[in-house]
């Protein structure tokens, strides 16, 4: 497989959108706490910006199938360990010691009750425990890239049937979850195991529908491609109708989690299956520009957050408070595009140089 087919330009301009729906949905906060109306924008990045997540997780499931489609075997399994562990710990410790050092400073809330050995191994770990709340999305990639180590062992026919199995029993065991044992309501998902919240949550069938589409796609590269980017978009952009008027706004709360992942999984994987097609066409979006913000969708995603706790402190949104809801609006924008810059340079300059160093590090 030549290297054009694995880079994916069309995948890769979809990791950045992905991760800039994330920015929107937190900025939103951010304008709302200072008084602020979200106006257009950041009002779909409050209602439907948290699905960016669910993107993510169809991404990975995609790309993993996609781009290990001529391995298989012990060895191969192990080499591709080893691989997906440099990616993710190269990109994310120095964002978890920015974080250390970025809190200690800020104040010992932000400190209080983290789980500093399961946040930095991405070990399952509550939520209110992680030192960056956003990297609980990496824990459940982890979880896969686990599963996907053991299925790049077995054969290529085998491993599609392993997929199909391993579906089946997410869906049932998802189904039943929410409709006979009501693991899902208020009461029942606070008592949840942390481990089952990870290891058997919904989520898991966004990775795998992403696989699945993979396997097709490798079988039916050619068909339409734009009607299905149409089907996505249009059902993403119906997002935030249906979360505001059938969940009353509430749709991020994993008590809808079943809901969610039927509405914006759907979307994602319309998305990227047509953006796969079109690509196979010949019909891409800017090269350099998607190579550069897709590369960047990880520091993005991870450092954002961070960058907004910093400039809440220094009292941007104290400020902001006191302007015009198109002032702080605009300020939030420019914010969004100075932070997709900066994780750019970080991207170029830092991100892959590490990530080099820990394949050679781990002979990956």
């Amino acid at each position: 497989m030549n290297s054009s087919a694995r880079t994916l330009i069309n995948v890769q301009f979809l990791r950045f959108a992905a991760a800039m729906l994330v920015v929107l949905f937190h900025c939103a906060d951010h304008l709302r706490a200072a008084g602020h109306a979200t106006g257009v924008l950041f009002g779909f990045g409050r209602a439907a910006g948290f699905a960016g997540v669910d993107i993510f997780f169809v991404i990975s499931g995609f790309i993993m199938v996609w781009t290990t489609r001529d391995l298989a075997g012990g060895r191969a399994s192990w080499a591709f360990a080893r691989r997906r562990v440099a990616r993710i710990y190269s990109g994310y410790w120095p964002f978890y010691l920015l974080a250390i050092g970025l809190f200690s400073v800020l104040g010992g809330a932000y400190l209080a009750n983290v789980n500093y050995l399961g946040s930095a191994l991405l070990w399952p770990t509550h939520l209110r425990n992680l030192l960056i709340p956003v990297s609980w999305t990496l824990i459940f990639e982890m979880y896969f890239y686990l599963l996907f180590t053991l299925l790049i062992a077995f054969g290529l026919a085998q491993r599609a049937l392993a997929f199909g199995a391993l579906a089946s029993a997410a869906a049932g065991w998802a189904l039943y979850s929410q409709f006979v044992r009501h693991a899902y309501a208020p009461g029942q998902l606070e008592v949840m195991s942390v481990y089952e919240q990870y290891l058997a949550f919904p989520y898991l069938l966004e990775f795998l529908a992403g696989s699945l589409l993979a396997l097709f796609l490798q079988w039916r590269p050619h068909g339409p491609g734009w009607s299905l980017l149409a089907a996505g978009v249009s059902l993403f952009l119906a997002g935030p109708w249906i979360n505001e008027h059938l969940f009353a706004g509430r749709l991020i709360q994993g008590y809808f989690v079943i809901w969610r992942v039927l509405l914006f999984g759907t979307a994602s994987v319309l998305l990227v299956a047509g953006l796969v097609r079109l690509e196979a066409r010949g019909r891409i979006c800017p090269r350099r520009f998607s190579l550069w913000a897709g590369g960047a969708s990880y520091a993005l995603y991870l450092g954002h957050t961070l960058v907004l706790a910093g400039t809440h402190a220094l009292g941007l949104d104290a400020w902001l408070s006191l302007r015009e809801s198109a002032v702080a609006q605009l300020a939030f924008v420019l914010l969004a595009v100075l932070m997709l810059a900066a994780s750019i340079l970080w991207y170029r300059w830092l991100e892959r140089p590490l990530h080099k160093g820990f394949r050679r590090l781990l002979r990956a």
